[in-house]
């Protein structure tokens, strides 16, 4: 991740020099032309003439070139984030496992020795752990699954109530699933964000729904914290607009719209009623 955010500041460095190495040689120029103070003979003239183009030609090409190695950079992050979500799902999966036939000794244990009440409520306790885990491996991507349980845990730290209702299985989703998860991760994390601003601890709750028919797959993040205004349902989605102050760049749902637009798809929000939501469609 450090290494992925310092080669973009590199990029970002690079595209500042190219870019103030072209107005400086454009400001030369016209300082030659419009100042009477600065007189040059033809020779200097073409000489500054063919710097200016060569530079503005070097500076624009090496723009051009690092927005591929930017994108590429992005890309390589959002994998990253997906191979570390699903290294904890897998740990977390070998851990039942491993658990398991100690769980099954423990219950013989307790009903040989006839403490069936005690058996129960043990029995509770390890099928809430189990049903925790199992409820996310829904769809045909381990990533997203892992994705979902990694959101999953965090809101059960931040005492928010998350309730998954995976109705597909996303079989030929179009859009690859990295991309897919940087959509869901973004949608889950504002939601958050709106619930611990201004929801009471107790009452936070977050839904997401997965569904599909034959013509679109489509989903629904939902969460009951404050609503946004009318006014506002188109502007969140401009890049660089946010409502989190200096702790927001205003780019996470202008990216999840242009993911979805991209494949051909659109996300919406309605909100009010005591609800929030935020709806996507992608056609099959």
């Amino acid at each position: 991740m450090k290494k992925s955010l310092e080669f973009q500041k590199v990029i970002r460095a690079l595209t500042a020099l190219n870019i103030l190495q072209m107005a400086a040689v454009v400001f030369l120029a016209l300082l030659s032309v419009f100042d009477e103070n600065v007189t040059l003979d033809r020779a200097e003239a073409f000489y500054l003439l063919m710097i200016g183009i060569i530079s503005v030609i070097g500076g624009a090409s090496t723009i051009f070139g690092l927005l591929p190695l930017g994108k590429l950079s992005q890309k390589a992050r959002m994998l990253q984030e997906s191979l570390e979500h699903l290294n904890r799902l897998n740990n977390d999966l070998r851990a039942q496992r491993h658990d398991f036939l100690n769980h099954i000794q423990v219950v013989y244990s307790l009903i040989e020795l006839e403490e069936y009440e005690e058996a129960h409520s043990y029995l509770e306790r390890v099928y809430g752990d189990i049903q925790r885990i199992s409820r996310v491996l829904k769809t045909a991507h381990p990533a997203i699954n892992a994705i979902l349980q990694a959101k999953s845990d965090m809101c059960e730290k931040r005492g928010i109530q998350m309730e998954l209702d995976l109705s597909s299985g996303l079989s030929d989703l179009p859009v690859p699933s990295w991309e897919m998860c940087r959509v869901l991760g973004n949608l889950i994390d504002n939601a958050i964000y709106a619930l611990e601003q201004d929801s009471p601890p107790g009452s936070r709750r977050i839904a997401v729904r997965l569904r599909e028919d034959l013509k679109q797959y489509s989903f629904e993040v939902e969460n009951n914290g404050p609503p946004i205004p009318a006014h506002l349902w188109k502007k969140i989605f401009e890049p660089g607009f946010t409502t989190k102050g200096s702790r927001g760049e205003g780019m996470g749902l202008a990216i999840c719209r242009e993911i979805l637009t991209g494949h051909g798809g659109s996300l919406e929000v309605s909100s009010g009623g005591g609800r929030t939501i935020f709806t996507g469609v992608i056609p099959r």
